[in-house]
């Protein structure tokens, strides 16, 4: 059982490595795929004027954003493979793959969004293979 969790530490490690470095090669349009996201959601949320306006904010920095996620998902990578404060380090990945679950699922619910912009233009998946990606993700 050690093993395979060890193996499985690694794969899902190096999934977020392989994601942010996509990310990495071009964050000005991993930028561009989280304004999609906030105005979308500002869109959604356009009855709650608070809410809305956070949404635009966010999009005002979108690129700072993009560079902050990239940069997470390859550190908790390689956290995860050197096996580096594995409990904080899980938790942080459970919650980073349970808030792309709730946006894959709600870009396959809605159709609004084109792409989730997982692996940039490197990997392209539908909405229903994202969501189910990130739920199995979020078994493991």
């Amino acid at each position: 059982m050690k093993i395979f969790l060890r193996v499985l530490a690694i794969l899902i490690g190096a999934l977020f490595i392989f994601s942010g470095f996509v990310k990495a090669v071009d964050p000005l349009g991993f930028s561009y795929k989280l304004d999609e996201y906030f105005e979308v959601f500002a869109e959604a949320l356009s009855s709650v004027a608070w809410l809305a306006s956070l949404m635009l904010w966010f999009k005002s920095i979108s690129l700072y954003l993009s560079l902050f996620m990239l940069v997470l998902e390859m550190t908790l990578g390689w956290m995860l493979i050197f096996g580096i404060r594995m409990k904080l380090t899980s938790w942080l990945m459970l919650l980073l793959i349970l808030f792309f679950t709730f946006l894959t699922g709600y870009s396959w619910y809605t159709g609004k969004i084109t792409d989730c912009g997982c692996f940039g233009d490197a990997i392209k998946l539908s909405h229903s293979e994202t969501f189910w990606k990130d739920v199995v993700l979020t078994v493991l």
